[in-house]
Formats: structure tokens, C-alpha cells, sequence
């Protein structure tokens, strides 16, 4: 039986939180000092650390976000068991596991390197100047100058955020160390407005990379993420570059695109 602390317990109903439009649930893997969340579609990964006061999970466990029912829970024959005692009763809730397993999961982070180029933080407040609505947001530095832009592919309208140089976005954005020109960098709106459902502050790092690193501002969250890039065409198609299974022989990284439409 696994019974997590409250701090533990807020991670999963902030996994709770981060469903995308009601479609985009996420997913649990419990596994040692490690949680890690996924969302439904594997453009999302993020990685938290127990501390050192926390007790492991003495087996991995994996459950849906939106099954979380308890504080104590266990997995037993393909299912998860989620267990409330009340005065005079016991209740239970058991549900059924994800196909992939935390073993699979921590196996696929590891595959992932902690990119330390082109650093931003971003905080909550920069969300206000995106539309919600628009599907994906593009980030890029040109003349290390950080840029954002959201278009809409069907009635050609573009929203474009830059910085002033000699201001600055102030209260929204950090500029800690764009070191070379990048980008555009496309992500998921969903998925970038997601991220501040647990901090108002993210680091986020820009590479040549299938995906961006991200790190939590506080080290008490002890939150690491990947995020995959997308790439947009002119028909509304998205191509989410998304990583195989572990397979690295050296430092070689092997991705691969599946095509979904933008929504």
C-alpha cells in the first residue's frame, strides 16, 4: 500500500488540472523517487523528484490522472486500487492501468538530454497576451531577440509578442541567456499554457533538438520536463516530433513525426 504525502498529493491534482480542453487527459507513473507525467498524446513529459523526507514507492504504479480518488493506494492484477477509510467503512475504487509502465516511462526520459542553451524564463503572467483559442504558439530569437507569434491558419490573423530591447517584457519574461539565434520553435498552446499549472516561473531551454527542456524556477518542485516542437504547414496539419522508444547507441538521437491535425 502506497500513501503519499500532501505534497505529493497536490502534484496529482495538479495533473488533474492540466486536461487540455477537455480532450488532451494525462497520465501517472509512480516509480521509486520519481513521478512522471505524460499527456495523452506524448507531447508532454514532466518529471518530479521525492525529497528526501518523502518515502519511495515501494512498486511502480501508474493510473490516470482524472481515476486519482485517495491518498492510499495500491496495484494489484492490472488495476489500481484506490482506498478511503471512513468511520465504520472502507472504500475502494479500482481502475483500470495505462499500457505503458513506469519502467517504460523513466526508460524513455532517460533517453532525453538536459539541454542548457538558449535559457528563458517565462512567467504565468506572459499567458495574458496569447490567445487561448489558437492552437500553437511560435517562439524564436531572431538577433537574440525573443519573438512570439500565434496565427490563424484559416483567417490569416497573426498575434506577435516581442521583446523591447530596451525595456524588456518586465513582469512576463526573463531573457537569462539566448546565446545564439533560434527558432521558430513551435509548440502546443495547451501544452505551454499547461506548464504554469504548477509554478508561475519556468525555465525553459532552446536547442537544435526534437524538443525543448524545461526546469522549474523552484527547486522544491524539483520539476524537470520535455515538450516536443511542432511543426505547422499552410493546410493546418501538425507533425508532433516525438521520440522512440529508448534505442541510443551513442549520443545519437532518433526521432520520428506522426501527422495530426490542428485543432
Amino acid at each position: 500500500m502506497n500513501k503519499i504525502s500532501d505534497r505529493i498529493e497536490g502534484i496529482f491534482a495538479h495533473a488533474v488540472a492540466m486536461e487540455q480542453s477537455g480532450r488532451l487527459k494525462s497520465t501517472i507513473y509512480c516509480i521509486e523517487n520519481e513521478i512522471f507525467i505524460m499527456n495523452s498524446d506524448n507531447t508532454l513529459l514532466l518529471r518530479f523528484l521525492l525529497r528526501r523526507t518523502e518515502t519511495p514507492f515501494a512498486h511502480p504504479v501508474s493510473f490516470r490522472a482524472n481515476d486519482y480518488d485517495s491518498k492510499s493506494f495500491y496495484e494489484k492484477d492490472g488495476k489500481i486500487i484506490f482506498v478511503t477509510e471512513t468511520e465504520g467503512f472502507t472504500r475502494t475504487k479500482s481502475c483500470s492501468t495505462p499500457g505503458d509502465t513506469p519502467t517504460d516511462v523513466k526508460a524513455l526520459w532517460d533517453t532525453f538530454d538536459k539541454l542548457t542553451t538558449n535559457k528563458i524564463s517565462f512567467k504565468r503572467d506572459i499567458l495574458s497576451l496569447l490567445d487561448a483559442s489558437l492552437s500553437h504558439v511560435e517562439i524564436s530569437a531572431p538577433n537574440k531577440s525573443l519573438s512570439l507569434v500565434q496565427r490563424n491558419i484559416y483567417s490569416g490573423s497573426i498575434i506577435e509578442v516581442r521583446r523591447k530591447k530596451e525595456e524588456g517584457l518586465g513582469s512576463l519574461v526573463d531573457v537569462d541567456d539566448i546565446s545564439e539565434e533560434f527558432g521558430p520553435v513551435g509548440l502546443r498552446t495547451d501544452d505551454f499554457a499547461s506548464l504554469f499549472t504548477f509554478i508561475d516561473i519556468l525555465n525553459m531551454h532552446f536547442g537544435d533538438a526534437g524538443y525543448c527542456y524545461i526546469k522549474s524556477i523552484d527547486p522544491k518542485l524539483n520539476m524537470e520536463g520535455i515538450i516536443a516542437k511542432c511543426l505547422y504547414d499552410e493546410l493546418g496539419s501538425v507533425e508532433v516530433v516525438k521520440k522512440e522508444r529508448p534505442k541510443r547507441p551513442e549520443k545519437q538521437e532518433e526521432v520520428t513525426t506522426t501527422k495530426r491535425r490542428c485543432r
